[in-house]
């Protein structure tokens, strides 16, 4: 790795939310020089705040995003709009609009970046009944967020072309571990409230733990046959829905219930829901929705032996490990959250 600044110095974007901020207490544990873009320093926990340079702006401040792309090595992007209910401008403002503004910095203040890291989803598919690779169509999918992230992963590629910039895109599937608002909402239900389950939980969950995820992504910012490519990223492992909410229910002493229905039944009631929560003009989130249904009645586990094979490594952390550290989180987190 070559560049006029540190080799180990980073940017992240998204340093206040999941991926984020796990990537970097990891960076600063292996001794990397950080800096965050950060709309909220107020929201930085104080031991990341005092280690690591803060550029306080976002993706829609210019000024801010110069700043803070200047004179880096890599670029970590985990900004992103990942609510799984919003409306499409919300969607287009961050994961479209702020991709672009970034692209646009980079070009105009650091011409030199050796690689920028993009974070996308496996949600660009769609939902399938069968797993995808990276050769497989992307649509993008019916919902806001897979084609906000699609769209933004096609401006990655276009500017990366157009401008010699260095990029990889990642894929994650289903992020868990301490932290993770998909745990939270989980164990919620399943600790006191209803959990849905779709044809008997049969689909691969597509469980990736966030530490696996952040070893890929830095191997990402300098291996050279990851130029220029796009990874899904997945933990090994084919666990069910069926399985995985039996062994988080078990783990953290749930007593809430667990309720099946076939998809179309669950499609047919999630539509409705949506369709009165719209006409009601209701601001909050409905407590199911179709991408619910897809979530977790169609496969989330799609096909990432390339990265495994191009990295040479896998998950570090298995499911036992991981699901054990969600659930001690998930018990012992403030009540608050």
């Amino acid at each position: 790795m070559t560049n006029g600044a540190s080799d180990r110095h980073a940017l992240v974007t998204g340093a206040t939310g999941f991926v984020g901020g796990h990537l970097v207490r990891r960076l600063l544990r292996d001794g990397w020089t950080v800096r965050l873009l950060v709309r909220s320093p107020s929201a930085l926990p104080e031991e990341i705040y005092q280690q690591c340079e803060v550029v306080h702006g976002d993706l829609a401040c210019m000024d801010a995003l110069v700043a803070a792309v200047s004179g880096v090595a890599v670029i970590f992007h985990c900004a992103a709009n990942v609510n799984t209910w919003d409306r499409w401008d919300a969607y287009c403002e961050a994961n479209i609009a702020g991709v672009r503004n970034l692209l646009y910095a980079i070009v105009q203040s650091n011409p030199r970046l050796f690689r920028l890291v993009h974070v996308s989803t496996v949600d660009v598919y769609g939902f399938h009944e069968s797993p995808c690779n990276e050769l497989s169509d992307a649509s993008g999918g019916e919902f806001g967020y897979g084609r906000s992230k699609l769209f933004g992963e096609d401006l990655v590629r276009q500017w990366g072309k157009e401008h010699s910039m260095p990029f990889t895109i990642v894929r994650p599937c289903n992020v868990i571990g301490p932290g993770s608002q998909f745990i939270q909402r989980i164990g919620q239900s399943l600790q006191s409230g209803v959990m849905l389950k779709i044809n008997h939980g049969s689909a691969n969950a597509g469980l990736l733990y966030v530490d696996n995820l952040i070893d890929y992504m830095i191997w990402a910012a300098s291996a050279n046959n990851a130029l220029g490519q796009c990874y899904n990223v997945r933990d090994l492992g084919d666990t069910t829905w069926a399985e995985f909410l039996l062994a988080f229910r078990r783990a953290i002493n749930g007593r809430g219930v667990v309720i099946n229905l076939p998809f179309d039944m669950a499609m047919l009631v999630a539509r409705c829901v949506e369709w009165g929560c719209r006409m009601a003009r209701f601001r909050g989130e409905p407590f199911l929705h179709p991408l619910f249904v897809c979530i977790f009645g169609r496969t989330c586990g799609h096909d990432a032996s390339k990265i495994r094979v191009d990295s040479g490594f896998s998950s570090a952390v298995g499911f036992d490990a991981a699901l054990r550290r969600s659930a001690q989180w998930f018990i012992e987190r403030p009540a608050e959250e």
